[in-house]
């Protein structure tokens, strides 16, 4: 084999490497991305939702936080924690500050959705101050983990 033989097969291996790896490149790219579509339906404030409806969203790891705050703003819109029978917490009132907790420990929740829950709730339902801010701590340590 002559020298520009040899030059040419080298330069040839070289381009195919190459090109191989451009592709192995974009191929791997693609396959990372996810899909761009949604697998939970945003409520609106207008629409009839339940609160289990809304449980569903934010207990969802991948709601993202457009998606927790539209759960987040009908919840404050549309519901109230049920008043203290004797200081006791009717089972209701439980629920909702489940809904409390599970939104706080969200992954996507970030410190400004969480004082915006905080002051919504606490202005509607003033008696439950102290319950809201330890079910909001709670969260807030169950995401650290």
């Amino acid at each position: 084999m002559s020298e520009k033989s040899l030059f040419i097969a080298i330069i040839l291996v070289a381009v195919l490497v190459f090109v191989g790896v451009l592709l192995l490149l974009f191929k791997s790219k693609n396959k990372n991305q996810e899909p761009q579509k949604k697998n939970t339906k945003s409520p609106k404030a207008d629409e009839d939702v339940t609160f289990n409806q809304l449980l569903g969203i934010i207990s969802n790891p991948k709601s993202t936080k457009n998606e927790l705050f539209s759960a987040l703003k009908i919840f404050t819109d549309q519901f109230s924690i049920p008043p203290k029978n004797n200081g006791q917490l009717p089972d209701l009132a439980k629920s909702y500050l489940k809904f409390i907790l599970i939104m706080a420990s969200h992954k996507n929740a970030d410190a400004k959705l969480i004082a915006f829950m905080s002051n919504e709730i606490k202005k509607k339902n003033p008696e439950y101050a102290r319950e809201i801010e330890i079910y909001e701590e709670e969260g807030r340590l169950r995401r650290k983990r």
